[in-house]
């Protein structure tokens, strides 16, 4: 054999052998609707024809080569056209992709009922207390002597619903990582310590052990990486986003969503199922959707509902009227989104939820709003129009209490406040929360402020009491004022009357004197609407006081 053929063989081999270890770094899916792995197949054969076209003693290996290369790429190129939007029939296929059920405005109400409903509601929201930002600075402090080793994974740190003690809990969990390299390769088989939790309605954040430790981690090394576990289990498959999850007795799992392309080869990623990790043992299992376990919170990764949702937003009249066209009809989400957990008949359910607004950037206005089910894949879009979430928080934001503070707001989340849509969100400084607010949805015109939750909403069932409240939404009560407070936060004057130790009357001063200056004792007659998210509770409309007149 002659000294260049014995060179190239040796070179056929270390090529084999390099892709074996590329394969184990890059970790591509064998798979044909993966553009990465067209172009990995394309390299590969390109560098083996040139090798064997030399060891064979072809003169143009290396356009042989080169040539088989670009032809793969060309197929590849040619393959993903059938996924363009140009292609026919796809804007239909890319706008069917997210079946959405429209819904009427007023349905908004009775499907997400305010979180401060009367217990005797069958479903109600759960409305966070805290935010990722305040829940990551929580979690910093409970990492404790185990900060050397390892760290907070905050770019994971999913908000989930979990069942504990007979309630729904809502908690943001994270796993820990290690701190390095070496950590990692020295400590791999025993795992970080476990995982952080934050009640996002208490605020308090604990770190959870885990027993046999977190083995299997996005930042561990070798056969012990996530990634590298997945991937040599499961070929073929297609991995959207990961999250992390713990089920009701806590227990961690990593959710890992499998995709497919639906249109083309290439276009209209969708959900085929989940797999669930363990990440003691690294057992893992695939679940098609509807078959994972009940405790599991997403399915549908957000950047896929998102971009389905945007496509069904747009392409209803078709790609030249929302790209080149009069733009008729042609909508999308909101710049970005939150999410709320329902707690109904069958246990909580997270949603997506954002406004739908025009793709003019000028445009302060919704038409709409969108919440989609990430367990589920369901989506609802519910004709509710008003200010942007954008405007609610810029409101917020400058209104004269806090206008000094310079405080951020987070991005709202729209409940339902007796009938009436509105922006729930707070303000916050880099530290700590200050305020809660809601801001309503038609006009921003009222936007109520307080310490707590209770405090923001009753301040704002006060605005809706100064409307116009129709007759037969009036009630009428008479008797002697037994107790009287100041409530200087929202204006108002509280008071109970003798023989009604459980009923709150809450009066704004400004309705007459004989606000301002009641005292126990006075005796007075007044109308009054009350509320069902404010059990208990009675905002005053009209009110005269016998005893130093009106």
């Amino acid at each position: 054999m002659r000294k260049s053929s014995k060179l190239y063989l040796v070179l056929l081999i270390l090529a084999v052998l390099s892709l074996a270890v590329v394969d184990y770094v890059t970790l591509p899916a064998w798979n044909f609707q993966s553009f990465g792995f067209w172009f990995l197949l394309a390299l590969y054969v390109a560098l083996f024809a040139f090798l064997l076209g030399n060891l064979l003693g072809l003169r143009r290996a290396g356009l042989l080569g080169a040539g088989a290369a670009i032809l793969l790429v060309l197929v590849a190129l040619g393959a993903s056209a059938t996924s363009w939007l140009v292609w026919p029939g796809n804007a239909a296929r890319y706008y069917a992709q997210l079946a959405v059920t429209e819904e009427e405005g007023q349905a908004f109400s009775k499907d997400f009922p305010d979180g401060l409903s009367s217990a005797a509601r069958a479903e109600s929201i759960i409305l966070p207390r805290t935010d990722k930002q305040l829940s990551i600075a929580t979690a910093q402090g409970k990492v404790g002597t185990y900060g050397a080793r390892f760290h907070l994974d905050s770019d994971i740190f999913t908000s989930i619903a979990i069942r504990r003690d007979g309630e729904t809990k809502l908690v943001r969990v994270s796993p820990l990582e290690y701190s390095g390299f070496l950590v990692a390769l020295t400590g791999g088989s025993k795992g970080t310590a476990g995982y952080i939790e934050v009640d996002q309605i208490g605020e308090q954040g604990r770190l959870v052990p885990v027993e046999g430790g977190m083995v299997y981690t996005p930042g561990a090394v070798f056969s012990h990486k996530l990634d590298r576990l997945l991937r040599f289990r499961y070929r073929s498959y297609l991995f959207g986003a990961k999250s992390f999850e713990i089920d009701d007795s806590g227990k961690p799992w990593w959710v890992v969503p499998v995709l497919r392309n639906s249109v083309g080869l290439f276009g209209g990623p969708t959900a085929r199922g989940i797999v669930l990790v363990n990440p003691s043992s690294g057992h893992s299992e695939f679940y098609a959707p509807g078959a994972e376990p009940s405790w599991v919170d997403r399915v549908y990764p957000t950047e896929v509902v998102i971009t389905q949702a945007n496509n069904r937003l747009r392409l209803g009249n078709g790609w030249i009227n929302a790209t080149i066209g009069q733009k008729k009809d042609v909508f999308q989400l909101s710049d970005s989104y939150n999410y709320v957990v329902s707690e109904g008949k069958d246990g909580p359910h997270a949603w997506l939820v954002s406004g739908v607004t025009s793709p003019s950037e000028s445009d302060q206005t919704l038409v709409g709003f969108m919440t989609i089910n990430l367990k589920t894949g369901e989506a609802r879009r519910y004709a509710l129009s008003g200010i942007t979430e954008m405007r609610a928080m810029e409101i917020a934001q400058n209104d004269e209490r806090v206008r000094a503070q310079a405080l951020q707001a987070t991005w709202p989340i729209l409940v339902d406040v007796d009938g009436e849509p509105a922006y729930y969100l707070f303000l916050k400084n880099s530290v700590q929360r200050q305020r809660f607010v809601y801001v309503d949805l038609s006009s921003g015109q009222k936007v109520a402020m307080g310490e707590t939750i209770e405090a923001a909403k009753s301040d704002f069932a006060r605005m809706q009491g100064s409307r116009t409240v129709a007759p037969e939404d009036q009630k009428t009560a008479a008797g002697t004022v037994l107790r009287v407070k100041d409530s200087p936060e929202d204006k108002s004057v509280l008071f109970i009357l003798a023989g009604e130790p459980g009923f709150l009357y809450s009066a704004s001063s400004e309705l007459s004197n004989g606000i301002r200056f009641m005292a126990p004792g006075d005796k007075v007659r007044l109308s009054y609407r009350e509320t069902t998210s404010m059990g208990g509770k009675r905002f005053v409309l009209s009110l005269e006081n016998d005893t130093i007149g009106k």
